[in-house]
Order: C-alpha cells, then structure tokens, then sequence
C-alpha cells in the first residue's frame, strides 16, 4: 500500500486471522476475572463442587493453620451448625460468614450488616473464611448495589462494604491506607439450578 493509497482512504487487505482493531476485546468469564484478581491480590480461591466437599474443605483451612473449631467465630447459626462450631473460645482465630456478592472487576467481596452486624473491618478477625455460592458473581458494585436493592427491597442494609485480600509480600498500595488488611479464604460452593 502507498503513501497516496493512504491519503485517498484505500484499505489494506485483511489478512486472514486478523481481528478488527474496532471489535471489543474478549472478556473473561466473570467467574474467571474475579478469580484471577483476587488470588493476585492475596485471597485464597476454593471452587467447591458441593456441601461435602465445602466441609472438607473447611477443615484443611483449619488444619492448614493449626485452628480448633474453638478458634473459630461464627454469628450465624446455618453455617455454625453446618461446620459444627461451638461456643468460641476466648482464643478466637478466624471468623466464617457468608457474603453478599463478589465483585469481579475488583476480585473484592461485598458484606453488610447481615454478615458483619455494626462491626468495623478492624474489629472483625485478621482471618475470615467467606462461604459464597456461584449465584454471586456480579461484573461489578454497581450490578451488586442493584442487586442488594432487589433483594433486601423494604429493608435495606447498612453497613455495606467491600472485603479485600492482602498480601503482605507486596509493596503497599496507598489506596488501602488506614485499611484493615486481613487473610481471606473464599469457599464458592457449586450451586445446581
């Protein structure tokens, strides 16, 4: 192609293969996009196929880190009685709460009062296993904020905000300033339709 075919609009020839510069890129598949920035940002990622092996799943994470089911805080009574916790002991380790959603293009979670009551992050322990299902992927806050909005319509919660993983080998982003950084497992458990 010339300098004048150039001037004169002409296009060059489409090679075969070649995508066109004006397409939108691929996405990955919003399971995919939150999974990969939140294990890059620190979280640990469990897939679970099914209740069993949440539980078993579970129990390595306490395993993993030398916890007792007294080490282990829980505020709601399914997943207290699902993972059979007791009474806390004073020694208390970890908490396990469900969540809202989970924001892919932040690979962070979104919590309310509901999982978290009036507690601040500082508050909560520096280890929380969060129990997700694969219903609650959103693109983003704002797909999550609508979703909240249809979901909790005449009683809408307080205290909403987002859980984010840390790892404290990487440099300090001073976006997380003042931050709470905390050690987060995710069990995203299958879920059939």
């Amino acid at each position: 192609m010339g300098l004048f075919d150039q001037f004169l609009g002409k296009k060059k020839p489409k090679k075969e293969g070649e995508k066109s510069a004006y397409l939108p890129q691929k996405k990955a598949p919003t399971e995919i996009e939150f999974a990969h920035k939140f294990v890059e940002r620190g979280g640990k990622f469990i897939y679970s196929e099914n209740a069993e092996s949440t539980a078993v799943y579970f129990n390595a994470i306490l395993e993993e880190n030398g916890w007792s089911r007294n080490n282990v805080l829980s505020k709601n009574p399914v997943l207290s009685s699902f993972f059979a916790l007791s009474e806390p002991s004073d020694d208390i380790r970890a908490q396990v709460i469900h969540c809202e959603y989970l924001i892919a293009n932040k690979g962070t979670i979104l919590i309310c009062n509901r999982q978290i009551e009036d507690k601040k992050l500082t508050e909560l322990p520096d280890h929380l296993i969060i129990i997700a299902k694969t219903s609650d992927f959103k693109n983003d806050v704002s797909e999550a904020m609508t979703a909240i909005n249809q979901k909790y319509k005449h009683n809408l919660p307080t205290n909403i905000t987002t859980l984010s993983p840390h790892d404290p080998t990487k440099e300090k982003d001073f976006l997380s300033y003042g931050g709470q950084p905390k050690n987060l497992y995710l069990l995203v458990q299958e879920v059939h339709a």
